[in-house]
């Protein structure tokens, strides 16, 4: 092997150390990236922590909003359904009473015919 002459000597030995030099400053780098990058993280995890803490009663207090709407729109159908019962069924009462006081009103009107006819006869045979 030959031997080196001491221009590229001391060429090698420049690029050996200008490469030393750029892996140095790129491994500081990314050590202060990685740092940052964990502080973010935590910064994060903290925001998450503080949040969540912050929405949690706001969250059970939708809950229990949720559920009380729950109850009242449960509550108003059982009205409802109350109410429209009683209608059918007052209703029914009012056209079964309709339907009694026509028969009625239909066989008094018969009596009362039946009456002013013989009344007419009567007077009618004097």
């Amino acid at each position: 092997m030959e031997s080196m002459t001491p221009d590229v000597a001391e060429s090698l030995q420049v690029l050996i150390y200008v490469s030393l030099a750029l892996i140095l400053i790129i491994g500081i780098f990314l050590i202060k990236l990685l740092l940052d990058t964990s502080n973010l993280v935590n910064s994060i995890q903290d925001f998450v922590k503080v949040t969540q803490s912050e929405l949690e009663p706001t969250i059970k207090e939708i809950q229990g909003t949720l559920v009380n709407i729950n109850s009242i729109s449960s509550n108003v159908n059982r009205q409802v359904s109350s109410l429209s019962n009683g209608l059918e069924k007052g209703g029914r009462i009012v056209s079964d009473s309709a339907e009694k006081a026509f028969r009625q009103l239909m066989i008094t009107g018969t009596y009362a015919k039946e009456g002013l006819l013989s009344v007419i006869n009567a007077l009618l045979k004097k």
